[in-house]
């Protein structure tokens, strides 16, 4: 019942109200007219009374145990009691006859009607509350002609008022009902106003991010979880395509375990149109080469708002551009320390790791070796062949030596037709095997003329000193090694020396031109 009484409008509860207060009124009403003793002639009178009281007393409870009891529309329930509550009326009128005492209550019943029932049916109950009222006047025995035109008026007067009242009311609902819809609407605004606050908040944060550093496999990830809370998505993945290498050059995932399959996936296919019925792919970006695909359950990419996708492919721009800067900053970090001619690492970066191996070998009391590598008689080779054939063979040189040391080794080109190798965790003896590596590989290496014809020979002498057998910091080293091979050149070049310093001098090796080179192996010592 409490449940039901919280459903009824606030027209609805002013006509039950109005009912109570108005049986509470007549019964207040027969208590002060029949208070004192009335002689025998008033008691039909009473009777009367009682009877009209009773009427409306049981119409009134008809009406809440139909609402509240039986769970009928309080429209439909009052309708039904309409004819017991116009005879209880008629009662009313015809009892204060000689007054019109109880006309007040002929206004009234059409008014609390009016408050629930529509207009037309507002006409109905005013024009059957006058026809109510005409009735108990022309019961009367005592109704004179001379009052005609006043009846009349009261009469009209009836259903006016109900209509006037019912209008009243519809128009106050119109218009409750428009600023309840402007109210909604404005909420709606408001709502989107705020989502698309938080969402330029969020895509500031995010180009804030994006851009707050070159290291670009760090930042993405970030950037992604900040774009799967903002619209609302558990798991998604982003790639970003370069479409003319057919590779992957950058992807991130959030709330998904298959990153790395989808990865593989993704660089193996050659039309990106999905990836299967759950997880799918929408492209966000596509602009020259660069492609950026975004990609979820298949359910949550149907069902991305506009908005979503605006915001995404936003992201996206910003995260091309992003990575353009990092693969600009990567090859500008690169080329500073690389040489051009060779693609080795050039005198700066040698110098910086110098710094860095020595300390790591000083803390952990660990070998480091130095080789110093020259081309012998190189003038020679570019005076016989020209300039462009001297630098192809430096390239080519860098090359083999490259291939002849490990991947932790650094090979730097130390200027002109000098070169550097620098061997961590490796003591005299496995550099010394090292340099003969270096050496016999150079040595069986034929080098191009400049026709294209590989007929010619270079040889290399090289030196090595070893931390801390031949020296305890970095300019020691580089003395040590640099004397090295100024003693193997002295010596007949096409040689390794080492560092004479607190070692003998190592016996003079013969080394035919035949010997194939041994191929390197991981561990020098």
């Amino acid at each position: 019942m409490a449940s039901n009484s919280q459903k009824l409008t606030t027209d609805e509860r002013a006509y039950l109200i109005g009912r109570v207060v108005l049986l509470v009124v007549l019964a207040a009403a027969y208590v002060i007219i029949f208070s004192q003793t009335k002689p025998m002639a008033a008691v039909s009178r009473q009777g009367m009374y009682l009877a009209d009281l009773s009427i409306l007393a049981a119409g009134t409870v008809g009406v809440f145990a139909a609402v509240f009891w039986w769970r009928v529309q309080v429209q439909r329930a009052m309708l039904v009691v309409l004819v017991p509550d116009l005879v209880a009326l008629a009662g009313f009128v015809y009892f204060g006859m000689e007054t019109d005492a109880f006309y007040p209550i002929c206004i009234l019943l059409p008014v609390i009607y009016a408050l629930v029932v529509r207009k037309r049916q507002a006409w109905m109950v005013g024009a059957a509350t006058a026809v109510a009222y005409i009735a108990a006047h022309a019961l009367y025995p005592h109704f004179t002609s001379t009052s005609y035109i006043v009846f009349a008026f009261k009469v009209l007067v009836i259903p006016l008022v109900g209509v006037m009242v019912a209008g009243t009311v519809a128009k106050q609902h119109e218009q409750a009902a428009e600023v309840e819809a402007a109210l909604l609407d404005n909420a709606e605004v408001t709502d989107r106003l705020a989502r698309r606050v938080s969402e330029l908040q969020a895509v500031s944060e995010i180009t804030e991010v994006i851009h707050s550093s070159l290291d670009f496999e760090n930042v993405g990830p970030v950037v992604l979880d900040i774009v799967a809370k903002l619209i609302d998505i558990e798991s998604c993945t982003l790639f970003i395509v370069d479409r003319q290498e057919s590779e992957t050059i950058f992807s991130a995932s959030v709330g998904t375990n298959n990153h790395a399959a989808l990865r593989d996936e993704l660089d193996a296919m050659a039309e990106f149109d999905g990836l299967d019925d759950h997880f799918t792919c929408t492209s966000v970006f596509d602009r020259g080469e660069i492609m950026v695909l975004f990609c979820a359950a298949a359910d949550v990419i149907a069902r991305l708002a506009p908005e979503d996708s605006l915001i995404v492919s936003a992201v996206a721009s910003e995260l091309v551009v992003a990575v353009e800067n990092s693969r600009l900053y990567k090859l500008t970090k690169r080329l500073a320390i690389t040489d051009e001619l060779t693609g080795l690492f050039n005198y700066r970066h040698l110098q910086h790791r110098l710094d860095e191996e020595t300390g790591r070998a000083r803390r952990y009391s660990k070998h480091l070796s130095l080789l110093m590598v020259d081309v012998d008689d190189f003038k020679l080779f570019n005076d016989s062949y020209g300039h462009l054939a001297g630098d192809t063979a430096l390239a080519e040189l860098a090359e083999v030596m490259r291939k002849s040391v490990r991947e932790v080794d650094l090979v730097a080109r130390y200027g002109g037709e000098e070169f550097s190798v620098l061997l961590p965790e490796t003591d005299a003896a496995g550099a010394y095997s090292v340099a003969e590596k270096i050496r016999e590989a150079i040595a069986l290496h034929a080098f191009a003329d400049p026709d294209g014809v590989r007929c010619c020979r270079l040889s290399v002498s090289i030196g090595l000193a070893t931390f801390p057998s031949h020296a305890d910091d970095k300019e020691p080293l580089l003395r040590e090694a640099d004397d090295a091979l100024y003693a193997a050149k002295n010596g007949g070049k096409n040689r390794v020396r080492s560092s004479q310093k607190h070692l003998p001098p190592a016996p003079p090796v013969d080394h035919p031109e035949s010997t194939e080179p041994t191929e390197p192996t991981g561990d020098h010592s």
